[in-house]
């Protein structure tokens, strides 16, 4: 695999759109269920960013069965940098400012809704 090839697979895709929160929201206030869906959401755009460094390595590895460690490790160590580059503060910013959003709209269509009272 040339150079250029394997700059292009190490290199993540575009970043997640996420929506501009107000500057004095605390993006630290999140539960613990939060924190893992932010976790979660994360890891889940990584994967999408690097689709193409792990279809490789998939790929790969699925000619051989022990001889995957030896055979495949360029293409392992390929999908790792990307997902590495991919795993940055500013994406989990962003993850979170995706939770935070959705709470926030989901606050707002509470209080919209008439309340009964039996």
């Amino acid at each position: 695999m040339d150079a250029a090839t394997k700059e292009r697979l190490m290199t993540p895709g575009p970043q997640a759109d996420a929506p501009k929160l107000a500057p004095n929201l605390q993006l630290s206030a999140l539960t613990r269920r939060e924190e893992n869906e932010v976790i979660d959401l994360r890891r889940k755009h990584a994967y999408t960013r690097c689709a193409d460094a792990m279809r490789h390595f998939s790929e790969c590895s699925s000619q051989y069965t022990i001889g995957v460690v030896w055979k495949c490790s360029e293409h392992k160590d390929i999908m790792n940098e990307c997902l590495r580059r991919a795993n940055t503060v500013d994406d989990m910013d962003r993850a979170r400012s995706i939770i935070v959003d959705r709470r926030l709209k989901n606050m707002e269509e509470k209080l919209s809704k008439p309340r009964k009272l039996f």
